[in-house]
């Protein structure tokens, strides 16, 4: 880099999805240290989390829940069912569908787990106190929705929706 191109440009630690995208990285590290502790890899324990979250759920929804593709959620299903973490039970109407829970044992491992992530949270949030977090986990809510949003909204609508979504929201000097 050269100083005539460091003073026009924007600050890299000042662009909303550069910092997202580096937190996120940083945040996958760390909770996939705690998994490989606990004998799990990451995708297993996000599939095994939605688990416990809802308690009853389908392959489906835990594919919409935690975006992964459904071939990693059936393998990480069959691991789980493996180590007798989970039951898989067939629906009675359609043996198409399942509804996958967590076994006694995967309850217990689910609940030290959670319990553990908690107090990773507790240490990265410090003494900020809970209207903060609060605020932030809202911000993150709302930066999440917007961002779906505007990419459904292009996805159907195509490039000339991109182009006018940016014209919309850039600055009145900018117009």
């Amino acid at each position: 880099m050269t100083d005539q191109h460091a003073a026009p440009m924007r600050k890299l630690s000042k662009v909303v999805p550069y910092r997202l995208a580096r937190s996120n990285a940083e945040m996958v590290r760390l909770v996939s240290l705690l998994c490989e502790a606990n004998g799990f890899k990451l995708n297993i324990w996000r599939v095994m989390s939605a688990i416990g979250t809802y308690r009853s759920i389908s392959p489906m929804e835990i594919c919409k829940l935690t975006t992964i593709d459904k071939a990693m959620v059936s393998r990480a299903i069959r691991e789980l069912v493996e180590r007798n973490l989970i039951d898989r039970r067939a629906d009675q109407r359609d043996a198409r569908w399942a509804q996958i829970e967590l076994t006694v044992e995967g309850a217990a491992v689910y609940d030290r787990m959670v319990a553990e992530i908690d107090a990773l949270e507790r240490h990265l949030f410090g003494d900020l106190p809970a209207g903060r977090i609060d605020e932030f986990m809202d911000m993150l809510g709302l930066v999440e929705r917007r961002a779906r949003q505007a990419r459904e909204t292009i996805a159907l609508k195509g490039k000339a929706s991109f182009e006018r979504l940016l014209e919309n929201d850039a600055p009145s000097s900018d117009r």
